[in-house]
């Protein structure tokens, strides 16, 4: 049984994944993280005690699994040497470049969305993007009104998807008197309203049809299961930078 480290753990992912690991027998809390101005500091769960302190946080961990932000997820990987799970959004190119180096000691699984789904949505987008090569593509992502960046990471992780088959420029919503749509346009729309958990929708509009390629996350049950579940995978596995095609053996 993995012993996990939980960076974020009062977040919105960090407690669905301590929910996760308390009922599903398949790891074992040892270490929580939280910010240092968090109130949750010096309380405890399942006996853990939450602390601001990274090396304090994974000394009895094997792995630690961490939804933050860049700047803390970078802070964290900047100070230990272990495997990780990444499910932070919002990088820049460069951060991506600091994670990048980090994976080449240390096994890393980094992925945009945890969700089995959503990575058979990848699959999925890629194959209709081969198969409907002048189709017009929109991608229209939603979430709740807490969420920071726009667009989603899983949004800009489609579009990479996209963009492997055809180079399409992203157009961010439309206003105005824009004109008649590009055919290389990729319309990216992001909805914040509510509590919306996540829900991602790629349009194929062609002559007299449309297919749509759509994922709904009703809880966050499925992001934490997944990244409980490339955690188990993580451990033991070389070096290297990792996605959860690779934890969950699809293309």
């Amino acid at each position: 049984m993995i012993k996990v480290c939980v960076a974020g753990c009062g977040g919105r992912m960090g407690k669905a994944i301590i929910e996760y690991i308390k009922t599903g027998g398949e790891a074992v809390i040892a270490g929580l993280l939280e910010s240092a101005s968090s109130s949750l500091l010096g309380t405890r769960v399942e006996g853990v005690e939450i602390t601001s302190e990274i090396e304090k946080a994974v000394k009895k961990s094997d792995i630690i699994i961490d939804f933050t932000t860049p700047a803390a997820t970078l802070s964290h990987i900047a100070a230990i040497a272990m495997p990780a799970v990444i499910g932070t959004t919002g990088f820049s190119d460069e951060d991506k470049k600091k994670i990048q180096k980090y994976s080449v000691k240390n096994p890393v699984v980094f992925s945009p969305n945890m969700s089995r789904g959503v990575n058979v949505l990848f699959c999925l987008v890629k194959k209709a993007t081969s198969g409907l090569p002048e189709y017009d593509i929109e991608i229209v992502e939603a979430h709740h009104n807490k969420k920071k960046d726009s667009p989603s990471g899983t949004a800009k992780r489609i579009t990479s998807v996209i963009n492997e088959i055809r180079q399409l420029s992203p157009v961010y919503g439309r206003v105005g008197n824009v004109g008649a749509r590009k055919k290389d346009e990729l319309g990216i729309h992001a909805v914040r309203a509510g509590d919306i958990v996540g829900e991602h929708n790629v349009i194929f509009a062609g002559a007299g049809e449309c297919l749509e390629i759509s994922h709904r996350a009703y809880s966050r049950d499925c992001f934490a299961a997944g990244a409980v579940e490339a955690a188990k995978w993580l451990v033991g596995k070389p070096a290297g930078l990792y996605g959860m095609n690779d934890v969950l053996g699809i293309d």
